[in-house]
């Protein structure tokens, strides 16, 4: 089974649907705020995930799911260093803990998805 593909189904999914439902209304009742450009960065990597879906590009799974792993751990590092950094909502105690499950998946199916690419022997 291909981790990465489904990890790129469900966060895809999510960013997509989920938090592209709560950009709107950020968008609608607070306009646009520097926690709408962090919502918006969640949609558009949904749309890139919906594009390799699509397309079926097998490849890309893993680059989705290591690319997630390493930005989204990164953020998700700064938010445990540095709580509420600046106010912004991407750095709460929630978020921060569901930036590290984004990018701690993203970074284990990506890992276990590399014996996938190897060719047969």
């Amino acid at each position: 089974m291909n981790l990465a593909k489904l990890y790129t189904w469900v966060v895809g999914g999510l960013f997509l649907i989920a938090v592209g439902a709560t950009l709107a209304i950020e968008l609608v009742t607070r306009g646009a705020t520097l926690e709408a450009g962090h919502k918006a960065l969640h949609v558009l990597i949904g749309v890139w995930a919906v594009v390799i879906i699509l397309k079926k590009l097998e490849p890309q799974y893993r680059i989705f799911a290591l690319t997630n792993g390493v930005l989204w751990g990164s953020v998700a590092t700064v938010g445990w260093l540095v709580p509420d950094f600046h106010g912004l909502e991407a750095f709460n105690r929630l978020d921060t803990i569901l930036h590290t499950m984004v990018a701690a998946g993203g970074l284990l199916s990506g890992w276990l998805a590399r014996d996938l690419l190897q060719p047969a022997r």
